[in-house]
């Protein structure tokens, strides 16, 4: 198994130890059975429970002081779950998780609200800390993608820009934008929600693995398509290697098992 997490482009990179416990805590759990998909759902938890990360408690604020969050998980298989705009609940990762194992791929607002609800999800804690720790002024997301020999696996999770718009949605939830999990590998991408849906940046991303180019190739390739005051970073897994990095600050980690 390979597994790979980020902090979000923009997380500082003395945040490594945050991505670094949660790609352990995933490989720990696979490695005591847990299936490839869980293990990238607990590592975007462990992620969406650091208030340094803008994801789960860390979440940005919205114009309005509401923290509205996106998160995605996608199989090479092909499954897809997604949430938008979802509040009151504390890791969304695990509520597109659930997603699934039924009927629909993209729930937002109040729907995925409900569903949450419904599938007994974790409230939002009342008494949860406020994100101190990142330049309000760079967009981030936390993901994770992994790989172990016979599946590939991204998730993702974000707490949307800071003071934007109530029912703002960027690219994490939106298939082939923010991740993508297929055959030949697996992309996560982090920046500019507006930037990275325009481009389709991660199914393109992954295009590229499909077509046996090595992964620090593909990295170079993806991170030129974003100007230096666009901020993006991605991380990326494929059968032969994998990759990470950004035009600018950003955690991230890689863990073999």
């Amino acid at each position: 198994m390979i597994i790979l997490t980020h902090g979000g482009a923009g997380s500082h990179n003395e945040q490594y130890t945050g991505t670094d416990l949660a790609a352990q805590e995933a490989v720990s759990a696979w490695e005591k059975g847990a299936s490839l998909t869980d293990a990238v759902c607990i590592a975007v938890s462990i992620l969406e429970d650091n208030p340094h990360f803008n994801a789960g408690i860390g979440s940005h604020a919205r114009s309005d002081g509401t923290s509205q969050m996106d998160a995605a998980i996608m199989e090479s298989s092909g499954q897809f779950g997604a949430v938008a705009c979802l509040e009151n609940f504390k890791n969304p990762v695990c509520v597109a998780r659930k997603l699934l194992d039924s009927p629909y791929n993209l729930l937002c607002g109040r729907g995925a609200e409900e569903f949450a609800k419904a599938h007994d999800c974790e409230p939002y804690p009342s008494n949860a800390p406020k994100n101190t720790g990142v330049d309000f002024s760079l967009e981030d997301t936390v993901g994770c993608v992994a790989y172990d020999g016979l599946k590939f696996v991204a998730g993702l999770s974000s707490g949307g820009t800071h003071q934007s718009l109530p029912g703002r949605v960027g690219d994490v939830p939106l298939f082939g934008c923010g991740l993508y999990a297929g055959l030949k590998g697996a992309v996560a991408c982090t920046g500019s929600g507006e930037a990275i849906t325009l481009r389709m940046t991660a199914f393109r991303a992954w295009q590229l693995i499909e077509k046996g180019i090595p992964a620090e190739t593909v990295l170079e390739e993806v991170l030129s398509w974003f100007d230096k005051d666009t901020a993006f970073g991605i991380i990326l897994v494929t059968e032969t290697g994998y990759a990470g990095g950004a035009n600018r600050s950003m955690a991230w980690s890689s863990l073999e098992a």
